[in-house]
């Protein structure tokens, strides 16, 4: 019995994996100033997509462990604020976005698809009258370009809610 107990608190006691290097390469694609084209689908047929600019500034931190993310959209207030990166401890990315629309932490659990370039996050987000609604999203490498997909998951389907083309500045 107490060797039992013993191997189960050792257990208990070791350290996670390190992050690899090759976990840090994928947070450490997003680093630099990002221009941000972005659309907002028509919810409603028949009325034109919306069209916005932005720009994202990310910054490593923590030794590269740890991507900051400081996003605004022009001529609106809209201010956005995260913080990711590889959770050795689940072995997923995980991250926290707060922005002045919400006005709530966001908690996201993501996969890296190497095939792809891919990374695919979850989130439960908050409702005003309660309630909690699924969120996808997708960012998808291309170098000095990315792609960022959001939808709502919902009993209906994918309701898309935006899509941002990202192009990272030259010396940004």
């Amino acid at each position: 019995m107490k060797s039992l107990l013993a191997a189960a608190l050792a257990a208990i006691a070791m350290p996670a994996a390190a992050v690899t290097p090759a976990e840090l390469d994928i947070v450490a694609r997003e680093q630099g100033v990002w221009d941000a084209a972005i659309t907002f689908p028509s919810q409603e047929p028949g009325k034109p997509d919306q069209h916005a600019k932005g720009v994202q500034e990310n910054e490593l931190r923590s030794g590269g462990m740890w991507m900051l993310n400081r996003f605004a959209v022009e001529g609106t207030p809209y201010q956005g604020t995260g913080v990711w990166g590889f959770d050795r401890v689940t072995g997923r990315y995980k991250g926290i976005w707060v922005d002045n629309n919400d006005q709530q932490i966001r908690f996201d659990d993501g996969r890296w698809d190497p095939e792809t370039n891919t990374l695919t996050w979850t989130a439960d987000v908050a409702q005003a009258d309660g309630r909690h609604m699924r969120m996808l999203a997708t960012e998808e490498f291309k170098g000095d370009k990315r792609v960022f997909r959001s939808v709502a998951l919902t009993r209906k389907g994918e309701v898309p809610l935006v899509t941002i083309e990202f192009t990272r500045r030259a010396g940004g």
